[in-house]
């Protein structure tokens, strides 16, 4: 048994000098096909990204960049994602920490989002959205790609559609495949998927995006009069 662990501590030593010799042909090698993706084009229906001084740093485990832009497809749907025009990032470094789940921590200097006002109607204690909807294969699609994640943004400004709001602390991570637990600047909201839609909850109200046929059958006909 001993002999056993000289062995794998050996391995391990030998895999860990062999990473730091090569560490920066790695993080060249990353950097390159990190570009190379991003600089696909989809198409006309998906986003386009454009980025300056994108890196990856292999012992550090992170991702730099001076700029990140990512601009998203004029739809005539009323999808809620489409209500969200731009996102553009400066001078980031996202780390990831690989220990027990994955832990990803994004720190900027600026992050600015440009999107499409939503009217909410007020129905008891709820607002409802009058303007989107939710799907749930979206929410499903994030929860197999990030549902192990712990995810954490740090900005020291946040721009809404050209409003600076200051800094910001975001922080969320899936409680399970229904729910997602956010923190905002310290303050606890969560989305939770429903039959229905989707349901947000603050402390201070709730709000609710239909589910499309729900919204088809309610939202549209009280505006056409049906």
């Amino acid at each position: 048994m001993k002999k056993f662990f000289i062995i794998i501590v050996f391995i391990i030593s030998g895999l860990s000098l062999l990473i730091i010799v090569y560490a920066d042909n790695i993080s060249e090698k990353l950097t390159y096909n990190l570009n190379r993706n991003l600089n696909v084009d989809w198409g006309k229906d998906h986003p386009k990204i454009s980025k300056q001084n994108m890196k990856v740093d292999l012992l550090d485990l992170s991702v730099k960049w001076d700029i990140l832009n990512i601009v998203f497809a004029n739809s005539q749907s009323s999808l809620i994602l489409n209500s969200i025009t731009k996102i553009q990032t400066n001078k980031c470094t996202a780390h990831i920490s690989l220990l027990l789940n994955i832990k990803i921590e994004m720190k900027c200097d600026e992050i600015r989002i440009a999107y499409e006002g939503n009217n909410w109607v007020k129905h008891n204690e709820m607002n409802i959205s009058s303007n989107y909807f939710f799907e749930r294969r979206v929410f499903d699609d994030m929860y197999d790609k990030q549902g192990s994640y712990e995810v954490k943004i740090d900005t020291q400004k946040l721009y809404l559609n050209k409003t600076n709001y200051g800094q910001y602390l975001i922080e969320y991570a899936f409680d399970d495949n229904k729910k997602i637990l956010t923190k905002i600047n310290g303050i606890d909201v969560s989305l939770t998927k429903q039959n229905e839609g989707l349901i947000i909850r603050t402390p201070e109200t709730d709000y609710f995006i239909l589910n499309r046929n729900f919204f088809n059958n309610t939202i549209k006909k009280n505006k056409t009069g049906a």
